[in-house]
């Protein structure tokens, strides 16, 4: 059995998921602002630090809808349903054992540790209390939309998952406005609402994958099946959890060390990042379930050529989204909420260096994952991630600059980017470093250069010029300049005929 990469159909989803994203750029970036000057830089820090704790779990999500959109795939690429439906039995099924777990561990040692740990203002407890209550109950709803997440994906139906995302991104700018109704407890009401917004989504998500792809509502699993989908989550959520703790792990060392103001930045960088990120993730979403379902029908002479274009193309998109925040991201942090915080800056341009490096680096995670040999990928990589917290405390414990914390998971999320390609092959031998080296990392070279030269032009032209006119410059330069330079020809022609492809249809 062999499985074509399809074209059209990346074509098509690709399509969507830049609508969904576009759309929910622009109503996630305006909802931060109207919600970041509603609540103020301290509540809103509040509200990032507690709600962090909860965060702290999300390695669970995140594991749990990767583990279940490779299982459905690789299935699906087999062309199995009936063993595609057992899966997706066996997946609610681990859903309420993690839910039961999470709940205990949070109303116990992360309720113990908001009351007792974190520097919140004594006058803001109540309030933060609330909106922990409310940001597990938020979590657990999420966690049960994982399976019908990684059913939507790994059927590839990108125009409903983007029509629901962008119905749930206009939730939460009914929230916002309605918390500029509010007169008073409005971090309260603020997490209230968006426990109600995770109810909606929910339901729509479950209505269609029942209704419309026909899934059954009880399905059971083999206990062969429940115990491979297990294995593989739980090690799989090893890795999750150590970039989650790292991740919200500085959140809290910014806390302890830094305070609330930190936090605030922490979670403006946040928002600023994931939003440009999300561009990449959204065109990689489009590729990953053709990766797991060409591993599956061992189609690897096109596997390898998409997960190469795909990394090339991930980077040079992030590169031209990225290259005008690197130059004016003070004027656009001020021009986006009126005022630009401390550490605001200095953490954006951080985050987005971290997630330039991933953008070239998910497709090979992707088939690491195709593979289900994780474990010793997640004990390694691991462990490397988690020494960012001790390290980072370490550093802001003698008196250096909060920016250390994004510095050292930089410096650590570079290390992996080295060791991954190499543990790449041992996994697939017929994947050829050497290749990937020559096709994606020396093309990501040249644009790294491309894209340095104009930062340092856009940066001395600031005394003379204006900056939505550097803004605008400096995107048209990297959209010139990095597919001549850093796109071979055949590539370039690939997008023309996937354009191509999706208007004859």
């Amino acid at each position: 059995m062999s499985h074509q990469i399809n074209n059209k159909r990346i074509a098509k989803n690709t399509l969507f998921m830049y609508i969904r994203m576009f759309v929910i750029l622009v109503v996630t970036l305006y909802t931060a602002r109207v919600v970041i000057r509603t609540l103020g830089i301290d509540d809103y820090g509040i509200y990032n630090i507690v709600g962090g704790v909860v965060v702290l779990f999300s390695f669970v999500n995140i594991s749990l809808r990767s583990a279940f959109q490779r299982f459905i795939s690789y299935e699906l690429g087999k062309e199995d349903i009936q063993n595609s439906n057992k899966i997706i039995g066996s997946s609610f099924t681990i859903v309420l054992i993690f839910s039961f777990i999470f709940l205990i561990l949070a109303e116990t040692i992360g309720l113990w540790f908001v009351y007792y740990k974190l520097v919140i203002p004594t006058d803001k407890m109540t309030a933060a209390l609330w909106v922990y209550q409310f940001s597990i109950l938020t979590f657990i709803l999420n966690l049960f939309q994982t399976p019908y997440q990684a059913i939507i994906i790994s059927y590839e139906r990108m125009s409903f998952y983007a029509g629901y995302s962008i119905v749930e991104s206009a939730l939460k700018l009914i929230v916002a406005f309605l918390l500029v109704m509010a007169s008073s407890n409005q971090l309260i009401i603020y997490a209230g609402l968006g426990f109600c917004v995770a109810i909606i989504s929910t339901v729509i998500t479950a209505v269609y994958c029942h209704k419309k792809l026909e899934i059954p509502v009880r399905s059971k699993g083999t206990r062969q099946q429940l115990v491979s989908l297990f294995h593989y989550s739980s090690w799989s959520m090893a890795n999750s959890s150590t970039v989650i703790v790292a991740q919200q792990g500085g959140n809290i060392i910014l806390n302890l060390f830094v305070g609330v103001i930190a936090n605030g930045a922490y979670g403006i960088a946040n928002q600023v990042t994931a939003a440009i990120n999300g561009f990449v993730s959204n065109f990689q979403s489009a590729f990953n379930p053709q990766i797991t379902k060409s591993y599956s029908a061992r189609g690897y002479q096109d596997l390898f050529k998409l997960i190469n274009r795909t990394s090339l193309l991930s980077f040079c998109l992030l590169a031209v989204i990225s290259v005008p925040f690197f130059i004016e991201c003070d004027f656009i942090l001020t021009l986006w909420l009126g005022e630009c915080p401390e550490y605001a800056v200095g953490f954006c341009n951080l985050m987005l260096v971290y997630f330039l490096i991933d953008s070239c680096q998910a497709p090979l995670w992707m088939l690491i994952y195709a593979t289900g040999k994780v474990k010793a990928y997640q004990i390694w990589s691991g462990i490397i991630t988690l020494f960012n917290i001790p390290i980072a405390a370490l550093l802001l414990y003698i008196g250096l600059s909060a920016y250390w914390v994004f510095i050292v998971r930089l410096v650590l999320n570079s290390i992996i980017a080295i060791i991954r390609p190499f543990y790449t092959h041992i996994l697939v031998n017929d994947f050829s470093v050497l290749n990937y080296g020559k096709e994606v990392l020396l093309p990501v070279f040249r644009i790294v250069l491309i894209c340095f030269a104009i930062i340092i032009i856009g940066i001395s032209a600031r005394g003379w010029m204006p900056p939505f006119l550097i803004i605008i410059v400096s995107v048209l330069c990297s959209i010139v300049l990095i597919p001549i330079f850093g796109i071979k020809k055949a590539d370039r022609n690939l997008i023309v005929e996937l354009i191509k492809n999706k208007n004859r249809r």
